[in-house]
C-alpha cells in the first residue's frame, strides 16, 4: 500500500545522517505520496553539500524542511532557509546547502507528457 503521510522530521534526520556519510555530501529519498502527477523528492545535505549544475525536467519547486540552502542559476542567487519554498527555474541551476540542510523537490511528473511516437525534439 502506498503511504498517505510522511512524518518529515524523522525522514530529516535520517537523511541527515546519511549525507554526513556520504562521499557527496547528500542523501535522497523518493516520497511516493502521488507517484501519477508528482515526483516528490527528499534530499538532505551536509554542510558544503550540493547539488551541481543540471536542469529540471518541466515545472518544480524546492521546499527547504531544515537548515539553509543557495539556488543559483545564471540570473539570480536566492538564500532560503527552513519553512521557504521557491519556484526551481526552467534552466541550469544549482543547489548549496549553507548548513546541513533538507529540502524536499517537487516536480510536475513528465509520465504522462511523453512525446507521441516518431516526435522529434
Amino acid at each position: 500500500m502506498d503511504p498517505i503521510a510522511l512524518h518529515l522530521p524523522t525522514m530529516a534526520d535520517h537523511l541527515l545522517a546519511q549525507a554526513a556519510e556520504s562521499p557527496q555530501r547528500r542523501a535522497a529519498q523518493r516520497l511516493d505520496l502521488d507517484h501519477r502527477t508528482l515526483r516528490m523528492t527528499a534530499i538532505g545535505f551536509a554542510e558544503g553539500g550540493a547539488l551541481p549544475d543540471h536542469r529540471n525536467p518541466g515545472e518544480a519547486v524546492l521546499q527547504v524542511v531544515h537548515g539553509r540552502v543557495r539556488l543559483s542559476d545564471a540570473t539570480r542567487t536566492i538564500e532560503l532557509e527552513a519553512g521557504m519554498i521557491a519556484r526551481i527555474p526552467d534552466r541550469v541551476h544549482r543547489v548549496d546547502a549553507l548548513e546541513a540542510s533538507v529540502v524536499v523537490l517537487t516536480a510536475i511528473s513528465t509520465h504522462d507528457r511523453e512525446a507521441p511516437a516518431g516526435a522529434t525534439g
